[in-house]
């Protein structure tokens, strides 16, 4: 991963249960090996981190909050925003 002073994590979240009830399919596509996702047949973007549905939020954390909060406590800033 290039240093970057903005890094961007996706987190691919699963069907409700009502949408699996309409008969909704996944639309999103995880490529492996890659922090790349594929939104219906054409659409590519990459991120700096990308979770599947089945990754845990202590997971997540770890993999990409954690680090900086360790840099936070040695007095750098750090922000994150959490959506949806």
């Amino acid at each position: 991963m290039a240093s970057s002073t903005v890094r961007v994590a996706l987190r691919i979240r699963p069907l409700s249960p009502q949408e699996h009830i309409n008969g909704e399919t996944e639309c999103v596509t995880q490529l492996p090996g890659v922090p790349q996702v594929v939104i219906g047949a054409d659409r590519a973007f990459t991120f700096d981190y990308v979770f599947s549905p089945e990754v845990s939020q202590e997971q997540v954390y770890d993999e990409s909050i954690k680090p900086l909060v360790a840099q936070f406590l040695q007095g750098y800033n750090a922000t994150v925003l959490a959506y949806g």
